[in-house]
This record gives structure tokens, sequence and C-alpha cells, in this order.
């Protein structure tokens, strides 16, 4: 009997499933606004050398929500633009197609907060556009590498053991590449992760207040991470913060500055804030933010 293909066990036990929220009605391109955010699966693949990870499979089952990617829109000569990679390790405006084929699903979400919509007197939308403009050329995580990293960094270890180890294996792979990357010097410090872009966006966005577009996450509805415990995983992630501190040098800092806030009795913080650094924001924290309302689905070109 042929052994077993171990990307493929991999693959398999990360893999939580179909959409969660099939009853979202499809809504067309033109139906969406400047400060819309999308929310997708990925299903790409990063390889090293012959050894694929699925990061985004990674992403999702660590992180324990629907999503793998975090985007957001602007309207450019009356076509909907997504705020991803216009060039590798570069933020820029990307066309709808482009922004989210290769996913399994995006979900559209948009600004809710003090009873207002993006677009209302309070919060119209030049401001987060303006921002969004302001981060072109950005350096940006293209290939969700430090994505996966910060994930697994803030969230539960998985408690299935199967499910755990797959994961471990995915991050070691994950670390190797993300410290290949360096060691090339393809990216630099201070990169952005795509929630960073999106919590960014809305954070220093400013109509009449300073902040007062602020997403806000329930920073206790993960728990507390690190949990040990399981043959590798201390190791697995004694590596991912070491190569997440070679990217961010203050990354120490603010990981204790997170686990501070953890501590405690804060609940709904915001992006951005002293609280919460934006790069240590994860998918399911947008996907659970109180500001933040579902509205449709867009179709996925093939």
């Amino acid at each position: 009997m042929p052994d077993s293909d171990p990307t493929a066990d991999m693959i398999e036990q990360l893999d939580l499933g179909p959409d969660p929220y099939p009853a979202l009605p499809v809504i067309p391109p033109e139906a969406l606004r400047d400060g819309d955010v999308l929310m997708m699966l990925g299903q790409g693949i990063s390889w090293i050398g012959k050894l694929p990870v699925p990061v985004s499979l990674l992403i999702r089952a660590l992180d324990g929500g629907a999503y793998s990617h975090s985007a957001v829109v602007s309207i450019i000569d009356g076509e909907p633009k997504v705020w991803d990679h216009s060039d590798d390790w570069l933020l820029g405006p990307v066309s709808l197609r482009d922004g989210i084929r290769n996913h399994a699903w995006c979900h559209v979400y948009r600004l809710f907060k003090h009873g207002e919509h993006a677009g209302s007197s309070r919060y119209p939308c030049p401001p987060i556009v303006k921002v969004l403009n302001e981060r072109r050329g950005d350096r940006y995580d293209t290939k969700l590498l430090l994505m996966a990293a910060v994930v697994a960094v803030v969230s539960r270890m998985p408690a299935n053991p199967l499910a755990r180890e797959a994961a471990r294996v995915a991050l070691d792979r994950a670390v190797e590449l993300i410290n290949a990357y360096l060691d090339r010097q393809d990216i630099r410090s201070n990169m952005l992760i795509c929630t960073a872009v999106t919590g960014l966006a809305f954070w220093n966005a400013v109509n009449e207040e300073p902040h007062d577009y602020a997403l806000e996450v329930d920073i206790q509805r993960r728990g507390a991470g690190d949990d040990h415990g399981s043959e590798g995983w201390e190791e697995t992630m004694a590596k991912v913060k070491a190569a997440l501190t070679r990217v961010w040098p203050d990354f120490p800092d603010e990981l204790a500055r997170f686990r501070k806030t953890q501590a405690s009795n804060a609940s709904w913080v915001e992006v951005g804030g002293p609280l919460l650094p934006v790069n240590l924001v994860s998918p399911s924290d947008l996907e659970f933010s109180r500001t933040l309302e579902r509205v449709g689905r867009l179709h996925i070109p093939q």
C-alpha cells in the first residue's frame, strides 16, 4: 500500500469545510462602495522548494474564523478596485477580478458604527480612500506568510492532535520560507499584513474627530494564546516569534502590549489604538467586529 501524501494529509486536517455564510445575497460589483471591506478565504499554496504550504487553510484553522485575507475597496474611474498587491511586496489597487479570484469565497463588510454606515454624514468615505492612497507602495505581505505567523501567536493551539501536528508542520515550513525571503532581502522590516491595512484605513481616517472611524474588536473573544504541552509546538512557536522579530524589531514589545490588554478588563478595543497594534489583528477579529456589518457576497470569477 503506498505511503500517504503528508501535504494532502495536512490539507485534509486544516480544511474546515464549506462557506459558513451561504445565505448571504450575491451583490453585483457596482453595488460596492468606497471603504467596503472584503473578507476572503484563499486557496493558494506557497512553496518551499518542492514543499507546499497551505497558508490560507493554516490561517483559518488557527484563527477559528471563516477567512484568511482582508482587503479594502475604493472606486477608481467608476470601477471597484481592491487594495492588495500591485507589485511583489507592495500595496496598491488592483482590479476586482484580480483581487478576489483564486479564493473560495468573498464576503462584503461595511463600517457600521454609532448607528451609521460608511457613506453617512458622520462617516463619509473620502477620508478612508485618502488613507489608502497614503499607504500606496507600502511593503505588504502578499503571500500571507506573516499573517499565518501572527495568527499562530495570538490564537490558541489547536486542540485536535492531528490538526495541531498539521498546523505545526505547516508553520515550520512557513517560517522557513519567511527566513528565506528575509535572507534574500525580498521583504523588509515594518511590512504590513492585510488586516493591518484594513485597520489603518479606518484608524487614520479623519472627518471631524481623530480615530472616530476606528474599528473595534473583542480582545477577549479568542482567549489567551501560547498554549503549550504538545511535543514540538513550543519549539515551533519560538521559531515563529523569532521570524516575526526579524520583520518587526518591535514585535516583542507589541506582543507584550497585546498580552497585557488580554489580561486586563478591556473587551472591545480599537484597532490601531494603544491597546491593539494593527499587525496583531487577525481575520476573525474583523469578522466578529461590532463595527463591521456583513452585507453580501461576491461571485468569484473562474
